[in-house]
C-alpha cells in the first residue's frame, strides 16, 4: 500500500497542475484569440461599408461597440498577461496596445453611423468619414495581430 501511495499523490498533483493551466490560463488565452479573430472577420466583411462614408448601418455599430467590449474585457481573463506578453508564448499583443484597439473600435463604430442635423443633412463629408475610418482601420491592425482591411498589403508595397 505504501508503495503505490508517492506515484498517485505525483499523479493528482500533475493532474492538478495541468487543469490549472488548462482553465484559467490557456482557455482565457484561446477566447481572446478568437475575439480577435472576430474583430478581423467582422471589420474585413464590412470593409465595404465602413469605408464608404455613407453608412447607416446601426446593427454594424453595436456588433463593433461589442467585440471592443469582448476584447477589453478578455484581457482581465488571462493571468499573468504581462508575463505571458514578455514570454511570447501566445503571441499576445501588449496590454496597452490592446486597450488603445478598444478605443479605436469605438471610434470606428461611430463612423459607420453617419450622424444627421436636423435638416437631414450628414454633418461630416462623407470623403472625410471614409479616410478617417481606413485610417482607423490601419492604427488598428497595427496595434492588434490581425488583419482589417485589404488595403494595408497596397500600402506596405507602394
Amino acid at each position: 500500500m505504501i508503495d503505490l501511495t508517492l506515484p498517485v499523490i505525483v499523479g493528482v498533483t500533475v493532474f492538478a497542475i495541468s487543469q490549472y493551466f488548462l482553465k484559467l490560463v490557456l482557455e482565457p488565452v484561446i477566447c481572446f484569440r478568437k475575439v480577435l479573430s472576430d474583430i478581423s472577420h467582422t471589420l474585413l466583411f464590412h470593409q465595404s461599408i465602413i469605408t464608404s462614408g455613407t453608412a447607416e448601418n446601426e446593427n454594424l455599430m453595436r456588433k463593433i461597440q461589442e467585440l471592443s467590449a469582448s476584447l477589453r474585457s478578455s484581457v482581465y481573463m488571462i493571468p499573468f498577461y504581462n508575463l505571458l506578453f514578455k514570454l511570447w508564448v501566445f503571441g499576445l499583443p501588449k496590454k496597452e496596445n490592446t486597450l488603445s484597439a478598444c478605443r479605436k473600435l469605438n471610434e470606428l463604430s461611430y463612423g459607420v453611423k453617419v450622424q444627421k442635423n436636423k435638416e437631414g443633412q450628414n454633418f461630416s463629408d462623407p470623403s472625410e468619414i471614409a479616410q478617417k475610418n481606413e485610417k482607423i482601420l490601419l492604427d488598428i491592425s497595427k496595434l492588434l495581430p490581425i488583419e482589417t482591411t485589404f488595403l494595408v498589403e497596397e500600402e506596405k508595397n507602394p
